[in-house]
């Protein structure tokens, strides 16, 4: 065996560094059902991985609570945690940057969540002036939607649509939603 085929050989026996693929993992607080349901039947998807909590039903709104129960959650087992309520139409900056100390990414919708299923289905620009209103209107787009029966699937094909238009929305306005900026953190965009 010559001296080259030798080193080759010798080479090749080396122990090859460690290579593992790194699991990020998102713990997503929820208000509601509806925002549950949606992210719970996310995660039979490719590269989802959530893990959702819904806060106990409390007087609304309960975004405090589910700051809170964010905050508590410890962050250290999760690749990030966030925080998903709606603003029923209060100003909820403080409230955000509150949660950002504390190490929470938020993602709030006005006036409710159903703004961002809205999005999946048109481009809705009009204010909505109260989760009723936007309920409504979601169930004029899609007559099989309730909202104790939320699912992703119902949604998906909407998916990329909803965050470019989430995307044109002035943050806070009616309608608004921040929940493009976690989508795009858990499919890595």
């Amino acid at each position: 065996m010559s001296k080259r085929a030798k080193r080759e050989r010798e080479t090749s026996l080396r122990r090859r560094a460690p290579r593992r693929e790194e699991r990020r993992v998102y713990l997503i607080v929820c208000e509601g059902e509806t925002e549950k349901g949606y992210f719970d039947s996310m995660r039979g998807h490719d590269g989802v991985r959530v893990h959702t909590v819904r806060v106990r039903r409390a007087k609304h709104p309960q975004r405090e609570r589910v700051l809170r129960a964010a905050e508590d959650a410890g962050g250290d087992d999760y690749t990030g945690v966030w925080a998903v309520f709606d603003t029923d139409g209060d100003d909820v900056t403080e409230l955000c940057r509150e949660a950002a100390r504390q190490g929470v990414e938020t993602a709030c919708s006005t006036p409710t969540f159903e703004t961002w299923l809205l999005l999946h289905l048109g481009d809705h620009r009009a204010a909505l002036g109260s989760g009723a209103k936007a309920e409504k209107a979601l169930q004029a787009l899609l007559p099989s939607w309730s909202k104790g029966r939320t699912r992703f699937e119902d949604f998906a094909h909407g998916l990329q649509d909803a965050v470019e238009r989430a995307e044109l929305l002035p943050p806070g306005g009616d309608p608004s939603t921040g929940v493009h900026r976690l989508i795009r953190v858990i499919l890595r965009e």
